[in-house]
């Protein structure tokens, strides 16, 4: 069996998400359910459970708060929210499962199954621990994106990112230092995560990071500093050259 706790200051929220487990998960143990992070906090070192639905926003003391007090990180985790663009970002920067309240069944089986694959594979969570270090410093280019591959779960600093690739749903993502990760989130994703920091999107296919360019050409395409040859779409010319002049 896999050992649950339940941490959300709304006593509906609890008991919808005790209901969806009990009638989808039997596999899934609900071993406590609280209404706040302090008590949560005990319960956790106690029972040790492998995973953690948590909600963010609560009174006195958040979940972020919670997690940062913990010694230590060895359960998944889904983070049960209200909409908050700053925290879903920092969420999805790390691939920590999410459901948006209300809670919808489809997102709701989709999180918990990927935390079950995790479970069953053994994987360390550093996801959790990394989003900590990232919320520290909002932004940063050296804050580290974790990127899911069919492997796992591999974690780049945004800095060392040369240029992202869609190729049909997936997205391949190249390093300074040579890696070419694939990843099975698409490029739409990425655009949303890397664009606050300083990213380019230069074609519905592309993703430059600035740093690394070397040389645009009027015919339109760029050369990185892998020497790669990346297009610029007639849509996307004039507003990347604008932001050329103002690096």
């Amino acid at each position: 069996m896999i050992k649950a706790i339940i941490v959300d200051d709304e006593r509906s929220a609890r008991e919808n998400i005790q209901r969806k487990i009990a009638e989808l998960f039997p596999e899934i143990e609900i071993v406590d359910s609280l209404s706040s992070a302090a008590h949560a906090y005990d319960a956790i070192l106690e029972k040790q459970p492998d995973l953690l639905y948590l909600d963010i926003t609560m009174p006195q003391e958040n979940g972020f708060d919670l997690l940062r007090r913990l010694p230590r990180h060895d359960f998944e985790l889904i983070f049960i929210t209200g909409y908050d663009q700053y925290a879903l970002d920092a969420i999805k920067f790390c691939a920590i499962g999410y459901v948006l309240k209300p809670i919808k069944n489809g997102e709701f089986v989709a999180a918990t199954n990927n935390a079950i694959k995790r479970i069953n594979s053994r994987n360390d969570n550093q996801k959790i621990s990394q989003l900590l270090a990232n919320l520290k410093a909002p932004l940063n280019l050296a804050n580290k994106l974790g990127i899911p591959t069919c492997e796992g779960l591999e974690f780049i600093a945004a800095e060392d990112i040369i240029r992202c690739e869609g190729v049909q749903k997936c997205t391949i993502m190249y390093s300074v230092d040579g890696r070419k990760l694939i990843s099975s989130y698409n490029i739409g994703e990425y655009k949303k995560m890397l664009e606050p920091y300083g990213f380019f999107v230069v074609h519905k296919s592309h993703i430059i990071n600035p740093r690394y360019l070397r040389k645009y050409h009027k015919e339109g395409t760029i050369t990185m500093s892998d020497d790669s040859t990346v297009p610029v779409s007639k849509r996307k010319k004039s507003e990347f050259l604008r932001a050329l002049k103002r690096l």
